[in-house]
């Protein structure tokens, strides 16, 4: 079938993650006409799909749209509840929230801008490239309607750089080994969080194709009023083999209560969102199920994004029914199912997988361990080459491998410091370079971007991902008034247009949050 084309825009943005719709919000506010397409019919991400939270360390310095929507809220529950009901402090002055209340900010935020049109349940096909720039991309609805887009510039705003791959931009998906970058953490692992200590010291850091696990973040209720009961999955059977092991945790005491399995934070609304546990041997994380998401086609990414959802249901049905879960955990389980308000389109679990780590584009900078380790005689994290942001969480790795290929308990891959503003990563600086592709000049990725394996544990925090999004839109409004490519632009103006702080010294200022895994 032939593609229909649609007039030529300035900027095409593809995927509907946090960081794609800040990069289209922010072209569209810097003047251009904007398309942003999505295979997905909600917009946000994973902070509309159950996340729950901005997670940040050092609050204070975050500013530009995660600002506004951190304000915006805070001032949605304000409004709904006030400030003296006791659900009020749950939203953390808008730091945490309902997903459904994420992604009405984010929708509204896409139908206030005219110069914006929004294409969701629009999947990639194919792009056409001319030397060194990307001319159009082909996209089919799902009705099989197929529709070809010029643009000046583009931007990948998916988790997984489809948009990337397709121009043929370089990438990895696995871990490096420890001598490539000269980093300490980087490779095979298995570290205990608690004391620091590792273990199998001669097959540490050796490069490797395990990826940290994924999960359904999935949001619960014990509200009778707008509970929907969790049911047996047609494939239990399936997932049986990865529950039963939990009888063994709970008979020798290593599993004691449901926050070792699925912990999670209280929302508003009577909500509780499930996470997949940093260090448990069984949780709603699914290790080893996801090496090969980030390059799955869209058909098997399906699969994948169900079997994820029915490990959850299968979790929650078996602890709430074999007689074998001691009875403590099966009564304090048994009250929840799902949220009838949340999720309403797909069965009420969430319609984004957590891809915590997708394809990491090949660009002309590469953020690294290093990029957040203070130099000990300063006590500064490095000086990045045209900064556009900074990371500012810890090193942050859920499982790699499933319990099979634990070590004394330990999971491997597992990276993860409890008092995050004290641990060994430190605010450090993102270079605009990490971006840009080696070999397409018009195309920014502030997504995938650049990084090893154990840089993304860091870039991986939706507010780096929104705030590298949104310079990425300044940047195409900068290529199109300067008549350059995005690779050519000087980035060094474009973060204190929008309020983003850069100095590192800055964030560090901040230093006694604590907060829980993402």
């Amino acid at each position: 079938m032939t593609a229909q084309p649609m007039p030529p825009c300035d900027v095409l943005v593809y995927g509907s993650t946090s960081g794609g719709v800040a990069a289209a919000v922010q072209a569209a506010r810097s003047g251009l006409q904007v398309v942003l397409a999505c295979p997905k019919h909600h917009p946000g991400g994973m902070t509309a799909s159950g996340l729950c939270t901005m997670d940040a360390v050092r609050k204070s310095m975050w500013g530009g749209l995660v600002r506004e929507l951190v304000d915006g809220i805070r001032a949605h529950y304000l409004s709904e509840l006030g400030p003296e009901h006791p659900e009020f402090a749950l939203c953390r002055d808008g730091w945490h929230m309902e997903p459904s209340v994420a992604e009405g900010w984010f929708r509204a935020l896409i139908e206030n801008e005219t110069g914006l049109r929004w294409l969701p349940g629009h999947q990639l096909e194919s792009v056409q490239v001319e030397g060194r720039r990307l001319a159009s991309a082909r996209l089919c609805s799902e009705g099989g309607d197929r529709t070809e887009i010029r643009a000046a510039s583009f931007i990948d705003g998916t988790y997984e750089a489809d948009l990337a791959a397709a121009a043929g931009v370089g990438y990895r998906v696995g871990r490096e080994g420890a001598d490539e970058y000269g980093e300490s953490l980087a490779g095979i692992r298995y570290i205990d969080w608690r004391t620091g200590e590792e273990h199998l010291r001669p097959e540490s850091g050796e490069p490797s194709p395990a990826i940290q696990a994924f999960c359904a973040r999935s949001i619960l209720t014990d509200d009778p009023a707008h509970r929907v009961p969790i049911e047996r999955p047609a494939d239990y059977g399936l997932h049986l083999p990865d529950y039963l092991p939990l009888l063994d945790d709970f008979a020798s005491g290593r599993v004691t209560g449901l926050g070792h399995i699925m912990p999670g934070a209280r929302l508003p609304g009577g909500k509780r969102e499930v996470n997949g546990h940093i260090e448990a041997l069984t949780s709603a994380n699914c290790p080893g199920v996801n090496w090969g998401y980030p390059e799955a086609r869209p058909g098997q990414r399906q699969v994948l994004d169900r079997f994820h959802v029915e490990h959850v249901a299968g979790l929650v049905y078996f602890l709430q029914t074999h007689p074998g879960v001691p009875p403590r955990i099966t009564e304090a389980i048994r009250p929840f199912g799902l949220h009838d308000e949340e999720f309403a389109d797909s069965g009420h679990w969430p319609w984004q997988l957590y891809v915590r780590q997708g394809r990491r584009i090949q660009g002309r900078e590469t953020v690294t361990q290093h990029s957040f380790t203070p130099d000990p005689a300063t006590g500064r994290t490095p000086a990045a080459p045209m900064p556009i942001a900074l990371g500012e969480h810890s090193f942050d790795i859920h499982p790699c491998c499933d319990r099979r290929f634990g070590v004394g308990g330990l999971m491997e891959g597992v990276h993860w410091y409890p008092r995050k503003a004290a641990g060994p990563a430190q605010p450090g600086q993102i270079p605009y370079g990490a971006m840009v592709p080696l070999t397409v000049d018009n195309l920014l990725v502030p997504v995938g971007m650049s990084s090893t394996h154990i840089a993304m544990s860091v870039l991986r925090m939706e507010p780096v991902w929104m705030t590298t999004g949104q310079v990425a839109g300044l940047a195409a409004a900068a290529a199109r008034q300067q008549g350059v490519a995005v690779a050519d632009v000087d980035a060094r103006p474009l973060p204190a247009r929008a309020g983003i702080e850069t100095d590192p010294q800055v964030a560090a200022a901040e230093t006694s949050a604590a907060i829980s895994p993402p």
